[in-house]
């Protein structure tokens, strides 16, 4: 059984946190926010919601990340959130002290656990986290997993077919640099080749969809916690199961490893990845990727300065 702590459980937090609680491997969870009383409420709310499951659970709420003991997996979510007109990298500067923060108060008393880097922009902090903590086989991002989500979900839909006929990845950074992998993507065992479709249109819906989202209902919920649930899934249980979580990579072409996505088997230490299945169009928009994210990640170095 695992022990799930998520920090950070404003909307977003909290719609994550609830779709965890509903795992059935899950049977403590410890929920962190700065808002006073708010994690201890979400905590109860959710423990409501499970009463009638017949399910052993456990749920505490607590201002201070310092509180989290011997968890299995921190999930952090805290930060400021992204607004319609804001691109994610926007965010590095506002969100680097808080994630910096939250691994030097936890970092401690949870020896064992694997971070899991929810805020934006995700590949920078995700970056600097391990930088942080200074044991990056400990810490994973969300990648571009809610991007691959997003991919499927518009393929199926163009396409006319299941969602479970479509596989297919997106790769590179969650944000301006992701990377279509169109090499990777087949309709029922057939290459995305073998169809009449505008992947422009595909990639153009993938990248511009949660701005609208957002500006509508004001943050992505549902797609985020379908999305990274996966993520705790397979590394909680080792499914070994093929997803597009961030993991770090050093190129020539930036100075020190980053965090991206190259879609890879999920489960305890890092488990092999897709790279050499990708074409070479692929992987220069990968490496391009890096030098986006490395320079995100320079920011929030500079904004720790300030």
């Amino acid at each position: 059984m695992a022990h799930i702590a998520v920090v950070g459980v404003g909307r977003l937090g909290a719609s994550i946190a609830y779709t965890i609680a509903y795992e059935p491997y899950v049977d403590k969870m410890t929920l962190v926010d700065i808002v006073e009383g708010l994690a201890e409420k979400v905590a109860e709310d959710i423990s409501h919601g499970l009463s009638l499951h017949s399910r052993d659970f456990e749920a505490v709420g607590y201002t201070d990340p310092g509180m989290i003991e011997d968890a299995d997996m921190i999930v952090v979510v805290a930060g400021f959130p992204r607004k319609p007109d804001m691109s994610r990298r926007e965010l590095a500067g506002k969100n680097a002290g808080i994630i910096k923060s939250i691994v030097e108060k936890s970092m401690e008393k949870n020896p064992k656990a694997i971070y899991f880097i929810v805020t934006n922009p995700v590949d920078a902090l995700t970056t600097l986290a391990a930088k942080t903590l200074g044991d990056p086989d400990r810490v994973i991002g969300t990648g571009t997993m809610l991007d691959t989500a997003r991919f499927r979900y518009i393929l199926a839909k163009e396409l006319d077919v299941p969602v479970s006929s479509v596989e297919g990845y997106i790769g590179g950074e969650h944000g301006e640099a992701a990377v279509a992998l169109w090499s990777t993507v087949y309709i029922d065992g057939k290459h995305i080749d073998e169809f009449d479709i505008d992947k422009n249109k595909i990639f153009r819906y993938v990248r511009d969809i949660a701005a609208k989202i957002i500006a509508k209902q004001g943050a992505t919920l549902w797609g985020p916690a379908g999305a990274f649930v996966h993520v705790v899934r397979g590394m909680m249980l080792n499914t070994g199961a093929i997803l597009s979580y961030a993991r770090p990579y050093k190129f020539d072409n930036v100075p020190e490893p980053v965090y991206l996505t190259v879609p890879a088997r999920i489960g305890r230490g890092l488990r092999e990845d897709i790279w050499n299945k990708l074409t070479d169009e692929e992987k220069e928009g990968i490496k391009k990727a890096a030098e986006a994210i490395y320079k995100t990640y320079q920011e929030c170095l500079e904004a720790l300065k300030d």
